[in-house]
């Protein structure tokens, strides 16, 4: 069975969902008058629950920002009332905070409430199927760690979880964060910094980029220019790009590694696959092409 294949249709139906939940996400937010950036202390308070949220945990989940442009987004938090500091480098949500944290979650559930699922029956066996799939990860030795994954499935639990597509979205959401797990300990063992390595991989998604364009396309996450020229000559010294042109380009060094770290971040998180037999794989591949079917065409 290719796992692959069934992966890439699992992402889609999450896309197709991602769809409407993140409108609903975004009109809740703006119906609560949250500030900019509020998705990132709001997420913070899904994933770390009743305890403290410090830079240096955050960062291990999101690891390819800052540790000071969050903590000017954290700061911000206070002072507007969502988080307050516990005065030891940790964060713990208000009132306000916390009721948003519910507000948003529930608007983003309700809006799957109305869409296609599969009959009852089988969209039964094809969530256990995906449950099954997670106890597998969660269970695989370390290292590599399973830190994001195991955030989400000990804090999510806090949130109700009201339909099918719902429960869909946070088994989903368990499974994408192993393989973020194994994808971060992938490249980290190679002694980068996250926002080098998202130079590297934007890179690899463009035949050559001038500085410029290659800053405008990362800014987001690094808005500090000279970052990203560290990272350049960072890769530089390594062979894994090369500017002597005055565009920037990925190297078949800097081919070379990203591939190798594609290809062992596929090897650890397919392993727990192998949980499932061929028939079981098949059928969760077959009910996951018709949930995608039903979604599109609906």
């Amino acid at each position: 069975m290719n796992l692959k294949s069934i992966w890439a249709v699992l992402e889609d139906i999450y896309d197709i969902l991602g769809g409407y939940g993140f409108a609903a996400m975004d009109k809740a937010a703006a119906e609560m008058e949250l500030k900019p950036d509020w998705s990132t202390w709001l997420f913070s308070i899904w994933l770390f629950g009743s305890e403290p949220i410090t830079i240096a945990n955050f960062m291990r989940i999101f690891p390819y920002g800052l540790a000071s442009h969050n903590e000017e987004r954290f700061a911000s938090a206070v002072q507007h009332g969502y988080l307050v500091s516990d005065g030891k480098n940790g964060y713990t949500p208000t009132e306000f905070g916390m009721k948003a944290a519910h507000k948003v979650w529930r608007e983003a559930g309700d809006s799957l409430a109305r869409l296609y699922s599969l009959p009852e029956t089988r969209m039964d066996t094809f969530l256990d199927g995906l449950a099954r799939l997670c106890e597998s990860a969660i269970s695989t030795p370390e290292p590599p760690l399973h830190y994001l994954m195991s955030q989400k499935r000990k804090n999510y639990h806090r949130f109700e979880v009201s339909y099918p597509l719902e429960r869909f979205i946070v088994l989903f959401g368990e499974l994408s964060a192993y393989r973020d797990d194994m994808y971060v300990a992938t490249w980290s063992a190679h002694g980068v910094q996250g926002h080098a390595w998202e130079v590297l991989d934007c890179l690899s998604q463009n035949d050559t980029l001038s500085f410029d364009d290659l800053h405008d396309k990362l800014s987001r996450r690094v808005p500090m220019r000279e970052v990203h020229a560290a990272d350049v000559q960072e890769l530089g010294r390594r062979g894994w790009v090369d500017d002597a042109s005055g565009k920037i380009q990925i190297t078949s060094a800097g081919k070379q590694v990203r591939v190798e770290v594609e290809a062992e971040t596929e090897r650890l998180f397919f392993a727990p696959w192998s949980c499932l037999n061929e028939s079981e794989l098949e059928e969760l591949a077959s009910l996951a092409s018709q949930l995608w079917d039903g979604l599109k065409n609906h």
